[in-house]
């Protein structure tokens, strides 16, 4: 079942958004795109949205002022904001800081390709994971029945 809801692009790169949203396009994402061109931008979006959050994140890390680290630990640490899947969308590959982003409950880390074709294999995958198939956690606060459970009223 895919996931309903909006994505949000947190990347202070106007030349690196463009071309994901043409990859969007072109392996065929559906969902709203909502774009955040900073740390700062992203944290006020989603004060100014909490009645509809994005089901997704892709937050870059390397941006000036509030970097993608001081985005992941806001986000992660609001109950309100903590379920919204974070990936990491970054040119890092260093082992400390995708270690930082784990610890600070990125849901994922992907390094982006300086390959075209292998760009698109890669936000196609994304797609595919977590978009048509990937099942959203349910929404915090809401009581789930375990199988079997027997109604205690």
């Amino acid at each position: 079942m895919p996931t309903d809801g909006s994505i949000l692009v947190v990347d202070d790169s106007r030349n690196d958004v463009e071309l994901l949203l043409r990859m969007f396009a072109q392996v065929g994402v559906q969902n709203p795109v909502d774009v955040c061109y900073g740390g700062d931008e992203a944290w006020e979006y989603l004060q100014q949205h909490k009645n509809r959050l994005p089901v997704i994140m892709l937050l870059d890390l390397k941006m000036p002022r509030r970097d993608g680290f001081w985005v992941l630990n806001k986000v992660k640490s609001n109950p309100l904001l903590r379920d919204i899947v974070v990936i990491v969308l970054s040119t890092s590959s260093d082992l400390g800081e995708i270690q930082l982003a784990y610890d600070l409950g990125s849901n994922s880390f992907l390094t982006k390709p300086v390959n075209l074709s292998e760009f698109k294999t890669m936000i196609s995958a994304f797609h595919n994971y977590w978009v048509v198939n990937n099942q959203a956690a349910p929404k915090r606060g809401r009581w789930i029945k375990k199988p079997g459970a027997e109604d205690a009223e």
